[in-house]
């Protein structure tokens, strides 16, 4: 009788025994990257694929290790607002896709270093109660822990406007078709208002007190704008473009006349000789008093050529002259608006070079 009770117990032992080995793909499945679970029918990671996405909030900062191959994926429930997805931290060099209709192979955004360094960035407005997936993966070979952060933009209007001054700069992150808003209150000096950062194609304008039109714009190919202020008057400068981040920096400064973003400084009285190749350029700028102004260049070796634009931002230029001055000089003159800034844009034509003078008088 004692041996049939010994045989019952060593088959309950067994029993038991094969029952838990089948479970030990959940206690051991410990993949922080997210790419795996047991091959016994173990809970996968989660994050590891899209059906088992970590649910994100507005304000979720949760950081998260990933090899060079690994993938993480995130789910976010669209509130009908703006939201910024990104990625922080200096080891890893994400990319980031996200889809609001996993069905098709089309993603909504994606993107790979618009955030700060290597990091990614997506901002969209989203749909209420439409599922967003967010992919994380890693580049360039690397591998280690990043911060996955989901946040609201910085809401500002005109009408809460950020302040900001001469040799100060303020760092921002805007969201996809998104607007920033910053004050300044004019010095009487010549200020360079520029930006600075991951944003491709950041658009820049300046208005004047109440003025519904700018005045000033981003010039086309240029990071910013400068022209001289008027002490006590107040701009306010409108920030839009791609999602990313950016800084917004003014500065005071003399440009080197190399385009019409630097160009030189000038005033009645003025005259100073240049160099200047075949295919080379020099711009100038100018405050208009309200009064008549002549710009023109002097010397025997260069065939001049001047451009006078009151507005950079268009194609339509003020003055051109080739050869109104004495023998092949430009000359241009005009009764300029008090204020008003004035670009111009010396070249050489008839395939020659050398040295000329430009004089405004």
């Amino acid at each position: 009788m004692k041996n049939i009770f010994k045989i019952i117990k060593v088959i309950v032992i067994v029993a038991m025994i094969g029952f838990l080995i089948p479970g030990c793909g959940l206690l051991m499945d410990n993949n922080s990257d997210g790419t795996g679970g047991s091959s016994g029918g173990g809970k996968k990671t989660p994050g590891s694929t899209k059906d088992n996405a970590i649910p994100v909030t507005i304000g979720n900062f949760s950081s998260h290790t990933i090899s060079s191959s690994g993938e993480h994926w995130f789910k976010f429930a669209g509130t009908g607002n703006p939201v910024i997805f990104e990625t922080i931290g200096k080891v890893v060099d994400t990319y980031m896709r996200v889809w609001d209709n996993y069905d098709t192979n089309w993603t909504t955004e994606w993107d790979d270093n618009s955030g700060d360094g290597a990091n990614a960035l997506c901002s969209l407005v989203t749909t209420s109660e439409t599922t967003y997936w967010i992919k994380i993966t890693a580049n360039s070979s690397t591998s280690g822990t990043y911060t996955f952060v989901v946040k609201e933009p910085t809401s500002n209007l005109r009408a809460n406007p950020i302040s900001i001054s001469v040799g100060s700069s303020s760092a921002q992150t805007i969201y996809k078709d998104g607007t920033h808003w910053f004050i300044f209150t004019g010095t009487g000096d010549r200020v360079f208002f520029e930006t600075d950062g991951n944003v491709v194609d950041t658009n820049l304008r300046i208005y004047i007190g109440d003025e519904t039109w700018s005045s000033y714009s981003k010039l086309n190919g240029y990071k910013g704008v400068n022209f001289f202020t008027v002490s006590g008057t107040t701009y306010y400068i409108n920030i839009t473009g791609n999602s990313g981040t950016y800084t917004l920096i003014l500065r005071n400064g003399t440009g080197n006349g190399s385009s019409a973003y630097n160009a030189e400084e000038v005033s009645i009285g003025f005259s100073n000789s240049y160099t200047i190749t075949s295919s080379g350029e020099r711009w100038f700028i100018y405050n208009g008093t309200g009064n008549r102004v002549t710009f023109k260049t002097t010397g025997n070796v260069v065939d001049t050529f001047m451009r006078v634009w009151d507005n950079y931002d268009t194609n339509w230029t003020t003055e051109w002259d080739d050869n109104s001055g004495d023998g092949n000089n430009a000359l241009c003159t005009l009764i300029t608006s008090s204020e008003k800034t004035y670009w111009i844009r010396i070249t050489a034509v008839s395939s020659t070079n050398g040295p000329y003078t430009f004089i405004v008088e």
